[in-house]
């Protein structure tokens, strides 16, 4: 039988002692799984970031290529719209031609019924002679100006060729994702369960050494020597 107050004295010191060791171990424990908590929000937070650049990234990919497909198109009508003003242009010198011609032509016919006689047969030659210049100058303006007009256009047709493959240019080259982040996640690692029970058999002897301490000499535990 153990004398009753070196034994309360025993059973307090190991239960303060024990709780101590509790305690502690559960503090740890609820560090531990605050700090895991944090490891994981923080690689949660990583995989959705690169979720929503990839997102983001293709999306602004996709609205590159749109919009450089609306102004591809706008230089193609653009080029087309001058190529058929141009094309319109054309059949009006034609037009202006063909009634500036039919001018000389009835006034050449007017100088050719005056009757033959020496001077009038000179002077119709004369004017035969100056319609034939101004017709000769007329289809030359009319050639120089459909060479200026092809001009024109083939030099529209190479500032809108060299500016639709600059538009595709940039955008040749996909949206790429870049490299995932590590799935490796490494948690903090909690209290040890041995240190616990360690600290528990060392709160046991502690109480022990206590009611020994107090203890008469015919109750202790262990005598004194």
């Amino acid at each position: 039988m153990c004398e009753p107050v070196s034994a309360t004295l025993g059973v307090l010191s190991a239960g303060s002692s024990a709780m101590g060791a509790i305690g502690s171990h559960q503090s740890a424990q609820a560090q531990t799984a605050a700090q895991n908590k944090s490891i994981a929000n923080k690689a949660n937070q990583r995989n959705r970031q690169y979720e929503y650049d990839n997102f983001t990234g293709t999306a602004e990919y996709n609205q590159q290529v749109m919009d450089v497909g609306r102004q591809q198109d706008a230089l193609a009508l653009e080029l087309a719209g001058l190529a058929a003003e141009e094309e319109l242009a054309k059949d009006d010198r034609i037009n202006q031609y063909l009634v500036e011609d039919q001018k000389l032509v009835a006034k050449l016919l007017g100088e050719s019924s005056v009757k033959e006689g020496g001077r009038s047969r000179s002077f119709g030659m004369n004017a035969a002679k100056e319609i034939g210049m101004k017709r000769a100058m007329m289809v030359s303006n009319l050639t120089r100006s459909d060479l200026a007009s092809k001009r024109k256009v083939d030099k529209a047709r190479k500032y809108a060729d060299a500016q639709r493959q600059k538009l595709f240019a940039g955008v040749a080259a996909p949206f790429l994702a870049g490299p995932a982040p590590s799935q490796n996640v490494v948690f903090a690692r909690g209290p040890s369960r041995l240190a616990l029970a360690g600290s528990l058999l060392g709160s046991a002897i502690q109480g022990l050494s206590t009611y020994n301490s107090f203890a008469p000499d015919d109750y202790k535990i262990v005598k004194d020597k």
